[in-house]
């Protein structure tokens, strides 16, 4: 017998025990959010800043305001463009809090779903050694009896 029709084999047995079947089905569901909410906490993160540079070029933009006095290619008046900005400005916070918000969410089921894997890993790791050598002693006995 081949090594992989032999490893073939160790595996359709530890797969058919329920424990290690629960534990890999666990790691792998463990693994999968894990992976997930990591991608959703760097995009999070990635929108915070997108709508940190856009605060930062409305700043500027509002500076410009106070040197020109007012914005003649908009055709409003400085207060009524004050205004607007300000407004703006009041958005891209509220943006920027929502994405850390979102940011710091994923960031916590990650945590949680982390320190979940690491026991399941444990458990799967001591699982599989034990299964392993009741699969040997098996064999060992399968091929004792078929002498």
């Amino acid at each position: 017998m081949s090594f992989a029709d032999e490893y073939a084999r160790l595996e359709e047995f530890l797969k058919a025990d329920p424990e290690y079947a629960r534990l890999n089905s666990e790691v792998d569901r463990l693994k999968k959010l894990r992976h997930e909410t990591s991608c959703k906490a760097e995009a999070a993160t990635r929108n915070y800043h997108k709508w940190m540079c856009c605060e930062a070029a409305l700043e500027v933009k509002a500076g410009d305001i106070y040197d020109d006095g007012h914005l003649g290619f908009l055709g409003l008046g400085c207060d009524l463009v004050s205004e607007y900005l300000g407004d703006g400005e009041k958005m891209f916070e509220r943006m920027k809090r929502a994405e850390l918000v979102k940011a710091g969410e994923a960031s916590q089921i990650w945590l949680q779903a982390d320190e979940d894997l690491e026991i399941a890993m444990a458990s799967h790791g001591k699982v599989r050694p034990a299964l392993v050598q009741a699969y040997r002693d098996k064999q060992a006995a399968d091929k004792e009896a078929a002498q």
